[in-house]
């Protein structure tokens, strides 16, 4: 554990996709928040099963949120966790969670007081509604991700991932202009789309050869985004303002 980086000085505040603070919910945040959290790549942040625990945001880095199925102990990964998404909510609200989260790659997250949070739709209600609204933006996005599963095809699931993902990074500022950083191996993206890697590296040899996207070195490149979103029917993520704890 660090001490928590000031939120004056958070490098995701100033970000068109995140709502501005007033005066008052700025030193409120700031009380929320304990310390700071590094991790390692691979390192377990929740676990399954894990009663209580704390309430995060992800302040730097990737993770995966996933669970365990079947006596085989497979792995779903439910979503990729970006920067200035919650952690540990399931829990904080409920008193358990049944999924696990790993950091993807080196990680950094704000440690923060849970039992403040009540606090916030009694002192701020404004703001507690606007964190009220993306739990449902959240709720909806994973509505739509099983209609991808169940419906679409392989070619059609990762088309749509791929422009998801390069949109909520874009969001925050992580894409250049047609690429960004993509720490996710085929087995990552097997176990989110419910495919094998077998399946997962021929549909990313068809993008390449149609130069649609291609993911080379640790990067995303979209090269034909209206080709992928036409296949997919992907129409984009919920535009903001969201809430930074």
């Amino acid at each position: 554990m660090h001490e928590a980086v000031p939120c004056t000085a958070c490098w995701l505040r100033p970000r068109a996709y995140f709502r501005p603070l007033g005066e008052a919910e700025a030193r409120f945040i700031q009380e929320m928040k304990s310390a700071q959290l590094t991790v390692a790549a691979r390192a377990k942040v929740i676990e399954a099963g894990e009663v209580g625990g704390s309430l995060y945001t992800l302040y730097d880095g990737w993770a995966i949120r996933y669970r365990m199925l079947g006596e085989t102990r497979r792995r779903q990964i439910l979503d990729v966790v970006l920067p200035g998404d919650f952690v540990g909510l399931e829990a904080h609200i409920l008193g358990l969670t049944e999924h696990s989260v790993q950091a993807l790659t080196p990680a950094s997250l704000c440690v923060l007081r849970g039992r403040r949070l009540s606090e916030l739709f009694e002192q701020h209600p404004d703001w507690g509604l606007s964190l009220l609204r993306w739990i449902v933006e959240d709720q909806r996005r994973d509505d739509v991700w099983r209609s991808v599963l169940g419906r679409l095809d392989a070619a059609e699931r990762m088309a749509y991932l791929l422009l998801e993902i390069f949109d909520r990074l874009e969001q925050r500022g992580m894409a250049a202009e047609q690429s960004c950083r993509f720490p996710l191996s085929g087995q990552h993206l097997a176990d989110m789309l419910g495919l094998s890697r077998a399946h997962v590296s021929r549909v990313l040899a068809d993008f390449a050869q149609r130069r649609w996207a291609r993911i080379e070195s640790g990067t995303l490149l979209i090269e034909a985004r209206a080709a992928l979103a036409r296949l997919a029917g992907y129409q984009g993520v919920a535009p903001g303002p969201r809430v930074l704890l």
